[in-house]
């Protein structure tokens, strides 16, 4: 008796990722820097691959944002201020149209491909109970049809460059006659007997106005003197991502590869760690917060909340949380912590972070959607936590230009 086992091929397909897009302001509007995302249509020219070119007024779907995925990590390197080796901050960056000179499509794969599937066959004997395994084979089926990838370049208005694969998105470009929509995948599929030219694609979209957007923002902390050990990080406000942060003199720095977003600012100073935050407390939100921080099921089991604010809209609630795998002893053994070679011994991760969440008002629910780390450490259990202040000083910015004026409100 012979069975027959037929395995379905997985395939990768590209998800349209859900970001807010909306630039919101935390805490005291006079207390906050000035937000300077503005999203709104731009002028553009759209080229298409099969040589048609249209122009009008361009914008992503209401309350998205482009998401790039960059496998080399780009060029934007910067010195790790705890292990002193240079690293990538931001694999994958977050922006909207408002920082962008242009974005171009080009193939990184075409081929004419058939559908197929795995097919495994069993030879089973049923008086001996012994079965004959023969290797899976991909069955092939149906006619060729076209499968391209697509690799994008995203140029800035700052002369930044970022190469890789871009999520999902939708964008509309509103002509004097009609509105244009075109879905950006990083891979098209055709269908039966197409070709690859039957799969048009957008080649480049390229803004017709030009946007002021500083490659690096100069940031003077007013009344804080620092130390050549001591570091300043930068997160970026709407897609908490950490962009390089270098130390320029004992009260200044300079912050790059934000693309358009304000930040907020964190630092380590002798020893400690200081994060602006708002004085204000609403200890209602808090305590939600708290609930929600405890609830959450989590890689790091000793989770502190530190700071908890609403968004001026009321649909997000921000978080500062103190966070650290702890090692903990079992009946099995211990679980949790990391083996570290260079040290021999299990050690402990531990972030700085910020969570955003989505707030259900009605149902006092809080849905984590977004993390952004400052800083980073190793220890070893025996090490304690370190201890973070929060500084209404750090939280006071005034932006001019490229310029953030830290702890002054002139």
């Amino acid at each position: 008796m012979e069975a027959r086992r037929v395995c379905t091929a997985h395939r990768l397909v590209c998800v349209a990722a859900a970001c807010v897009l909306c630039p919101l302001t935390y805490g005291s509007s006079g207390t906050t820097a000035q937000e300077t995302r503005k999203d709104g249509p731009r002028p553009a020219v759209v080229c298409l691959s099969n040589g048609e070119v249209y122009t009008g007024d361009i914008s992503l779907t209401a309350g998205r944002t482009f998401k790039l995925n960059v496998p080399k990590a780009g060029e934007l390197k910067t010195t790790d201020m705890i292990t002193g080796e240079d690293v990538q901050y931001g694999k994958v960056r977050t922006f909207t149209f408002e920082p962008v000179r242009n974005i171009q499509f080009h193939p990184e794969k075409e081929e004419m491909t058939r559908q197929w599937r795995f097919t495994e066959t069993t030879d089973y004997d049923e008086k001996t109970g012994e079965a004959d395994y023969s290797p899976a084979q991909k069955e092939f089926s149906g006619k060729p049809h076209p499968v391209r990838y697509l690799a994008a370049t995203v140029n800035f208005e700052s002369g930044e460059s970022l190469q890789g694969h871009l999520y999902t998105a939708t964008v509309y470009l509103r002509t004097k006659e009609k509105t244009l929509r075109w879905v950006l995948r990083s891979k098209q599929q055709g269908k039966e007997g197409q070709s690859l030219d039957d799969l048009v694609y957008v080649e480049s979209i390229r803004m017709l106005d030009r946007k002021d957007v500083a490659a690096e923002v100069k940031v003077k902390l007013a009344g804080i003197k620092l130390a050549p050990k001591d570091a300043v990080q930068a997160l970026t406000r709407v897609s908490l991502t950490p962009v390089p942060t270098k130390m320029t003199g004992k009260d200044t720095c300079v912050v790059s590869s934000t693309f358009g977003e304000d930040f907020y600012l964190a630092m380590r100073q002798g020893g400690k760690y200081v994060v602006g935050w708002p004085a204000e407390k609403d200890a209602e939100v808090f305590a939600l917060a708290q609930d929600h921080v405890n609830r959450t099921r989590d890689f790091y089991n000793e989770r502190q909340l530190l700071g908890a604010m609403l968004s001026e809209d009321g649909r997000e609630v921000l978080t500062l949380v103190n966070l650290r795998r702890r090692v903990a002893p079992t009946n099995f053994g211990s679980i949790g912590g990391e083996w570290d070679r260079e040290k021999g011994a299990l050690v402990e991760p531990w972030r700085l972070s910020i969570w955003r969440w989505k707030y259900d008002r009605q149902n006092r629910e809080l849905a984590l959607s977004t993390r952004g780390t400052f800083f980073r450490l190793i220890f070893l259990p025996k090490d304690p936590t370190p201890q973070v202040e929060l500084s209404e000083t750090l939280w006071r910015m005034q932006r001019k230009g490229d310029t953030v004026m830290v702890g002054t409100d002139d």
